[in-house]
């Protein structure tokens, strides 16, 4: 789907959900379309996608433009892989998800940024993003933070969220500021780097 407004009048655009499999993209993708958690979702056998409308206020705008987006659950199991290239081409955005609790999840995202990296322009929007974030004791939160730090700088990433897909915490924020920064891309519109600080979640 080209990134253009639709007949409708609102934009069109291509988002892809990255990650190993098993971190919550479908869980992530199906609250994202339906607005409900679903703790029993089968493995994505290669791609799915889902259709969600949001509407989402740019900066110095009086009122919310709407938003039409595809959003593309890329399969994470290695045999899936070869595929990836051709779903990836012409995304408009994305994020990458990994989950907190098993940090060796983690491990696999400097592959998944190389493929990100060689399929899409430059300057894409992409955001990292942890996952299940509701099952962090507090006593894990200082090196949480200290592992957000150390990811964001080897894979040369500015924007990192912490979500709950179970809780909802944190997702509205992370698809209105991608999003939007999406949109301010294509009408050629600096957008504004969010500041979500690991408090800011631990407050959400």
């Amino acid at each position: 789907m080209n990134s253009q407004l639709n007949k409708a009048g609102s934009w069109a655009l291509k988002f892809c959900v990255l990650g190993d499999g098993g971190v919550g993209k479908t869980t992530l993708v199906e609250r994202l379309a339906t607005g409900n958690f679903n703790p029993i979702t089968k493995m994505t056998i290669g791609i799915d996608f889902s259709l969600i409308h949001m509407n989402v206020m740019i900066d110095g705008a009086n009122e919310s433009t709407p938003v039409d987006v595809t959003v593309w659950d890329l399969g994470g199991e290695d045999r899936f892989r070869f595929m990836l290239p051709s779903y990836i081409q012409g995304a408009d955005g994305g994020i990458i998800l990994y989950d907190v609790n098993r940090f060796t999840s983690a491990m696999s995202l400097p592959t998944w940024m190389k493929i990100w990296r060689e399929n899409v322009a430059q300057d894409t929007p992409i955001y990292l993003v942890g996952s299940k974030f509701d099952l962090v004791k507090p006593g894990m939160y200082n090196m949480i933070e200290n592992n957000i730090q150390t990811l964001k700088q080897e894979l040369g990433l500015k924007v990192h969220f912490l979500i709950s897909t179970k809780n909802g915490i944190m997702i509205d924020d992370l698809m209105h500021s991608i999003i939007k920064e999406m949109i301010m891309l294509k009408t050629r519109t600096k957008p504004t780097q969010p500041t979500y600080s690991f408090e800011h979640t631990l407050r959400a």
